[in-house]
This record gives C-alpha cells, structure tokens and sequence, in this order.
C-alpha cells in the first residue's frame, strides 16, 4: 500500500500522526504546505516538510497517496479549496478511520474522510468527500454526510440524521433524532439542534436558533462570529 503525503501543518495534522502510529496500512511519508507558510522550516515531527509547488517532483502521485487535512475554522469553505486543490495533482485522496474509533467496516464513502479515535460511527450510514470527524464524536445510525464537513470533538448527533455540504458543528453540539442540516449550517459550541436548520444559517444556544446568515458569494463564514 502506498505511503501517504499529508497536506496540512497544523494541529489536526499533528494529531494524525501520532494516532495513525503503528498503523500499517497508513504510514506517512511527509507532510505538505503551501509556499507562504514554509518560513524556512525543512521537517515536522521528525518527517520532510515540502512546498506543495514541488510535491508531484519529490513525492510523485503514482507512488504516493495524499490526505488533505483542514478545519475550516477560520473559513469552512477553504477546505473545499484545499481538497481540490490535492486532488487536481493527480493524488488519490485517501480516507482514513482510526483504529482507536467504534466503526463498522463497511460505511459508504467517497474520498479524505478523516475520523479521529474515541468516536463512535453508526451503522448504516453514507459519507460523500472532505468531512472530518474528530475526537469523541457519537454518530448516530443511518446518518447522510454530504461534502466538506466538520463535526468537532465531543458532539452528540441522533440517527438518521443528514448533513448538506459545508456545515461546521461546533465543539460539544447536541442534534437529535431525524434532524436535517442544510447548506453550510454553522452550530454554535454546546448548540442544541431539535429542528431542521436553514441552509447558511448560524446557530446558538438551547434550544439551538438561527443568530444570522452568511449567503453573500465570497463571504467568509468564521465560526468567531
């Protein structure tokens, strides 16, 4: 199996590595980052730090795959950027579920789907492309993942629910049974969602409502706010 390439030098980045420790059939070769945030550094974790302008020469997209690992918390939609921006190098993107996480063995999925250990996957459940799961997370059974999402450390999400593309759910975020989540909804940390949400919609509180709205094309959608 191919080594991979992870493209990202932040936090999520740091804790791949040491949980895909030891895991065989997910061995990193190095780590990539864009030009303007090299400042001059060579490695990362003990592992070459490499200049994405140079990645396809040094670590060529026949003999190596890649993840694209981004939180999107200062701007969701930079991760779609990010994820395309691997994919259009000819990478095959992997999916990588942690050994330390309780999940089926057979979830649908497309591709760079990132779940972090100590979570929990129902069964039955359908992912698209670019959504990360991180620490702590209970997924419930029958869940619909579009594209792009994060679901942060600690929430607590009910069965059947659905994700449209782009929606951030913040740290410790409550959504029961049935519920939908449209178009790039933003969760507020500790939101309690018990109806369907509006598409580009943030959402506070508990029970969760609806704060404001980020549609404006460009707009960025900061999760501060």
């Amino acid at each position: 199996m191919k080594k991979v390439v992870v493209y990202g030098m932040n936090i999520l980045s740091k804790m791949l590595y040491y949980d895909s420790l030891g895991n065989e059939n997910f061995e990193i070769a190095c780590f990539a980052v864009d030009a303007d945030h090299m400042r001059g550094r060579s490695q990362m974790l003990g592992l070459p730090l490499v200049c994405m302008d140079e990645i396809q020469v040094l670590y060529p997209p026949d003999k190596y795959d890649m993840v694209a690992l981004f939180d999107g918390y200062d701007c969701i939609r930079d991760r779609e950027k990010k994820y395309l921006d691997a994919k259009n190098k000819g990478y095959t993107l992997r999916n990588y579920i942690s050994s330390k996480a309780d999940a089926p063995p057979n979830i649908s999925m497309g591709d760079n789907n990132i779940v972090i250990g100590q979570s929990h996957i129902g069964i039955e459940g359908v992912m698209g492309n670019n959504n990360l799961i991180r620490q702590n997370v209970y997924l419930g059974h029958g869940f619909k993942l579009g594209d792009n999402n994060v679901i942060t450390a600690g929430c607590s999400i009910g069965g059947d629910c659905e994700f449209k593309n782009n929606c951030y759910i913040g740290l410790g975020s409550t959504i029961v049974n049935n519920t939908r989540i449209e178009e790039e909804t933003l969760v507020g940390a500790g939101c309690v969602v018990i109806r369907n949400t509006e598409p580009y919609s943030k959402n506070v509180g508990n029970p969760g409502r609806i704060i404001a709205y980020h549609k404006e094309e460009g707009m960025v959608m900061s999760v501060h706010e």
